[in-house]
């Protein structure tokens, strides 16, 4: 099969475009905003001073959760934050972990090594002018393929303030820091949970642990839990609600733009036989390309002691080094691939969360709210000469506008119904807790000069955060100014309201309802039933407003219209949708047989 390596490319992109106060620490004076006396507040480990965030909100930036996960503990599940003294200044938003920067990001050089391993801090928002009954908390998880991205790319501030919530946004390991399985580092582990190669997932698990402790302390109420999060930061909110070790730290979960799946154990410690499978650097491969490099001698030479230090003892510049020049880690664009969470027994259930979800296993049986983006991955053919002219890269326009449509659609509507509607039907089944799904369907970016970017990229993945956030003033979702203009401010900054009071509602009450003023149309709970309008269209008023409807294709729907669809004048075009088609179940599941077959009938000659 042949694999569309740009996938990598549109899941960063994503993120880029929902970056906002991308700073590091030499970028920025170590107090940031100035403090403020009324934050001062007491937790279990010491005394906090926080500032004012958006919109006038409190906010605290860079509270240790856990100890820095450096020398000894690289590698092991974290450890609890040594208390201090004197009061900790919380004023510093731009903490990030150990990543690699990609070219999408603003004023950083494409493969930068960026942040540092002790990051293991969350930000906390809450509302300045609130009564003192305890709020939601609603608990942030950044996206970004598990490689990179940090709490403090979103200011969470005009949420907290307008819905009356506590929100916390935080930081876990990213890419070889934070999800590796190497037998020598299961070998020495110290305690049971040491054993899981899903650091990152254990982080946030931390990062919930702390919130049961601490956030009553800023207004929030620890039995009133919601986690949301979106891309990557989705995929880790199913495995939270899957995780055996969740009991009890969180009571709702929204997954917006992921799915419900991981990578066996093996799988990541070894690759699987699939090459066209894998995401992601295999810890065995990586440790024999450090031996071919000379970094580390031959590993028969080794025992799993002496080599799980060596590896501890390597400085997070010789592992990203490694790691991004690792064939498997990067794609053909040079961009780090992304990182499954893998089932490993310890952290995830040992049948994976796909499977948990299918079968009815033990997870979490709280309420859901699922959805997707309308045009996730559709800007993808933006790049590609055969679908889209230019003219020195100014202006940009569809070479077959219906082709490119069609090219959009299909596998969208796959992630729609893989990642939304089954996931609805299998949750129906097995839990008594309602779902709620949706799509968003904004696309009235309009022109950009002659490029018509509402057409070319539409409903783009991660384009829903600002609408989230209300973060319209920081550009996110839109750091070049193309996307959020004045022509399209009232609509936006009107669904954006709608948006959060659902999404705040849902955090208070388990349900979206009609929002927390009461006048919205209402959201219903997902229900079966070819009549039911079940699927929550977030949209303005001009393109049809916000939404029930009940038409959503199958996926054997979609096959065969797919195989009848005129609009696909090129062979060349149609193999690439069903390329398209088959990464998208490869990343949120789905049955792909038929797509194969027709990819090894049509498209390998």
């Amino acid at each position: 099969m042949k694999r569309i390596r740009t996938l990598s490319l549109a899941l960063i992109a994503g993120l880029a475009l929902g970056a906002c106060g991308d700073k590091t620490e030499s970028e920025v004076p170590a107090l940031t905003y100035e403090l403020d006396e009324a934050t001062r507040r007491t937790l279990a480990d010491g005394e906090v001073i926080g500032t004012r965030g958006r919109d006038d909100a409190f906010a605290w930036y860079g509270i240790p959760f856990a100890a820095p996960p450096v020398g000894d503990l690289r590698w092991r599940a974290p450890r609890p934050v040594e208390a201090w003294d004197t009061p900790l200044e919380a004023t510093f938003p731009f903490n990030r972990c150990a990543q690699l920067t990609s070219s999408f990001e603003p004023d950083r050089e494409e493969g930068e090594l960026a942040g540092k391993e002790d990051c293991l801090y969350l930000n906390v928002w809450a509302p300045s002018n609130s009564d003192s009954e305890p709020k939601p908390v609603m608990v942030w998880i950044h996206g970004g393929a598990n490689v990179w991205g940090y709490a403090g790319q979103y200011e969470m501030g005009r949420l907290a303030q307008s819905q009356d919530v506590v929100v916390v946004g935080i930081n876990y390991r990213l890419a070889m820091m934070g999800w590796f399985g190497h037998p020598s580092i299961v070998s020495t582990a110290e305690t049971d949970l040491d054993r899981s190669m899903n650091f990152g997932t254990l982080d946030q698990i931390a990062a919930l642990e702390w919130i049961q402790k601490n956030i009553s302390a800023f207004g929030g109420d620890p039995n009133n839990v919601t986690v949301f999060g979106q891309s990557a930061g989705a995929f880790n909110v199913a495995a939270l609600i899957s995780s055996p070790l969740t009991e009890d730290l969180f009571h709702k979960a929204i997954v917006q733009s992921g799915g419900f799946r991981s990578t066996s154990y093996q799988d990541a410690v070894d690759g699987p036989a699939n090459e066209a499978r894998r995401r992601g650097a295999a810890s065995q491969e990586f440790v024999a390309h450090l031996v071919d490099m000379g970094s580390l001698p031959p590993q028969d030479s080794m025992s799993p002691e002496e080599l799980a230090t060596r590896l501890r003892a390597m400085s997070p510049a010789e592992i990203f080094d490694a790691y991004k020049k690792l064939p498997i880690a990067v794609d053909a664009a040079g961009l780090i691939n992304p990182v499954d969470i893998s089932h490993d027994g310890v952290a995830l259930p040992e049948e994976g969360i796909r499977n948990a979800l299918i079968n009815g296993s033990e997870m979490r049986d709280v309420p859901l709210m699922v959805g997707t983006t309308k045009d996730e991955f559709k800007g993808i053919a933006f790049v590609d000469k055969e679908m889209v002219g230019n003219f020195f890269n100014i202006a940009f326009w569809p070479k077959n506008k219906k082709a490119y449509t069609a090219y959009g659609y299909y596998p969208n509507a796959l992630w729609s119904y893989h990642g939304v509607e089954e996931v609805a039907d299998y949750w129906t089944r097995h839990r008594s807790s309602p779902v709620y799904t949706y799509r968003f369907d904004w696309d009235e970016q309009g022109k950009a000069f002659t490029t018509d970017v509402s057409f070319l990229v539409g409903a783009s993945h991660s384009l829903e955060i600002p609408f989230v956030i209300g973060g319209f003033d920081d550009k996110v979702g839109d750091p070049m100014g193309v996307f959020f203009n004045k022509k399209n401010r009232a609509g936006r900054e009107s669904l954006s309201g709608k948006m959060m009071e659902y999404w705040a509602n849902f955090a208070y009450e388990g349900a979206p309802g009609k929002g927390r003023s009461g006048t919205l149309p209402e959201w219903s709970a997902w229900k079966r039933g070819d009549d039911t309008d079940r699927l929550m269209i977030l949209d303005t008023e001009e393109d049809g407003g916000v939404r029930m409807i009940h038409d959503i294709p199958s996926a054997e729907e979609l096959f065969e219209a797919f195989q009848d669809d005129k609009r696909f004048r090129k062979q060349s075009v149609r193999c690439k949708t069903a390329d398209m088609a088959l990464e998208i179940m490869n990343i949120v599941g789905g049955e792909m047989e038929p797509w194969e077959a027709y990819q090894a009938d049509h498209c390998n000659s």
